[in-house]
């Protein structure tokens, strides 16, 4: 716990906010009735991380203070995992999965971000926990546990449903005797009763919150892989992701040869168990893009546990051989690389904010995108009352339809492009219609974010 901290504090004041942490800090930070009125409108998920994040930052108006409860449920999820392992395989392995934790790039970053992701993991591992406790030992305590720790995992983050859906339908690996199933229902209808308000408002609420998710194409399997193994796409995580596929295998091979031996049983399903919790959700999630996209590679963190699970279990199957010390010594010093390439900034919204407001003016034309949230936020923060920049802020599309008109009127606008890699729609169409009337006169690239200052042409007047 005590290493998982250290590799958690560093860069927490240096590393810039990224567009989904601003939003969570200007959530917190809003007045009660938008609070809640927004909730209602639009931003039903993560719930109940919102409303602990709006009294924790209490204890200080900063960053900082905002990301160190993150930290804080990433660090508790240390001996969590640890219980975990020593349910499903024993000691040693829980030892090992705890380790593992502690140096996941992955699990780093998350614990990092201003977001529910490490209070969820925290939850979905202990909902395990007690599930696994209330097969062995199907007590009120266990089963109650479960129910709790599950409920709170959705409200934390809506997702949470597909890796508790994975849980449940391993069962099945058991045989219905050895299933204590009063008990069970009774958790399961407890469960559904709580979270009865959650499905209610993803069938009521429904206002494209995923719309901007993309169609799924088959690399997008690779890079929730290479994100659950090193944090993102550099060289060392796909290096990493080879590492972890052998280790994959070698626990698999070593699991199928106790399926064979003992077929449907307890033991079979604790080694089948973390595998269920890692395909299901993906199996699930991808073929349904293709209908309606919602398979994105963060939103699948839920099964990073399961992952380090399958791989902390390979570890002490692997044979002694003369490749097994030096495969393991190069995939901690990757694991570690990726552990501080986790510290670089995602996206640059300090930076490109700090520029924008050193050279905009008063009366200024923004059309900032996804950045009107950073816009906003930052100005809030670094502006005196009434000292902010008076902006205009106008309809996209009024401006594209009418964009001769609008350029006489407005000879210098500017243009937030975000993600400049890939810049959203809205942005792409706002650069056909005025290309004619406008030329980008400064343009100033930041990581993901650029900041274009366009004039108009003087051949339109």
């Amino acid at each position: 716990m005590l290493l998982a901290l250290l590799f958690r504090l560093p860069h927490l004041a240096g590393k810039s906010l990224w567009l989904d942490e601003i939003s969570s800090l200007t959530f917190a930070e809003m007045k009660w009735p938008e609070f809640w009125s927004l909730v209602k409108r639009h931003e039903g998920n993560m719930l109940a991380y919102y409303l602990i994040l709006r009294a924790w930052i209490h204890l200080g108006d900063n960053r900082v203070v905002a990301k160190l409860l993150s930290v804080l449920f990433g660090v508790l999820t240390v001996p969590a995992i640890y219980a975990l392992g020593r349910e499903l395989y024993d000691r040693r392995v829980g030892l090992i999965c705890a380790f593992l934790l502690t140096i996941s790039a992955c699990h780093v970053r998350a614990s990092q971000w201003i977001r529910s992701y490490s209070l969820m993991i925290l939850m979905l591992v202990l909902a395990a926990v007690f599930l696994a406790r209330s097969l062995r030992r199907p007590i009120l305590r266990n089963w109650s546990l479960y129910v709790l720790c599950a409920a709170f995992a959705v409200y934390n983050h809506l997702y949470a449903v597909l890796a508790l859906g994975a849980q449940i339908l391993s069962l099945i690996i058991i045989p219905a005797q050895e299933i204590p199933w009063k008990k069970l229902l009774a958790a399961l209808f407890a469960l559904g009763a709580l979270l009865g308000p959650a499905a209610a408002y993803v069938l009521l609420r429904n206002t494209g919150q995923l719309d901007w998710v993309p169609a799924p194409k088959p690399w997008e399997l690779i890079h929730w892989g290479v994100f659950l193994a090193g944090a993102g796409s550099t060289g060392v995580a796909y290096v990493l992701l080879v590492i972890c596929l052998v280790l994959v295998a070698i626990s698999f091979r070593k699991s199928r040869e106790t399926w064979s031996l003992q077929g449907r049983s307890i033991a079979s399903w604790r080694l089948a168990f973390p595998y269920v919790w890692l395909i299901a959700p993906v199996a699930f999630a991808f073929p349904l893009s293709y209908y309606k996209p919602i398979f994105f590679f963060r939103y699948l963190i839920i099964c990073l546990p399961a992952f380090l699970l399958v791989i902390a279990h390979a570890i002490p199957q692997w044979r002694p051989s003369r490749y097994r010390k030096p495969v393991l010594a190069v995939g901690l010093c990757l694991s570690l690389t990726s552990v501080v390439l986790a510290y670089k900034t995602e996206e640059d919204w300090d930076g490109s904010m700090h520029y924008f407001f050193s050279q905009v003016h008063n009366g200024d034309t923004v059309f900032p995108g996804a950045g009107g949230v950073p816009l906003e936020y930052f100005s809030r923060h670094w502006s005196g009352p009434g000292t902010a920049p008076r902006l205009e802020l106008p309809e996209y599309a009024v401006a594209e339809a009418a964009a001769a008109t609008f350029a006489q009127s407005h000879p210098r606008v500017w243009v937030v492009v975000f993600p400049n890699f890939a810049p959203e729609p809205q942005t792409r169409q706002l650069w056909r219609a005025f290309t004619p009337y406008y030329s980008v006169a400064e343009e100033k690239k930041f990581r993901a974010v650029t900041i274009q200052r366009w004039d108009a042409r003087s051949t339109h007047f």
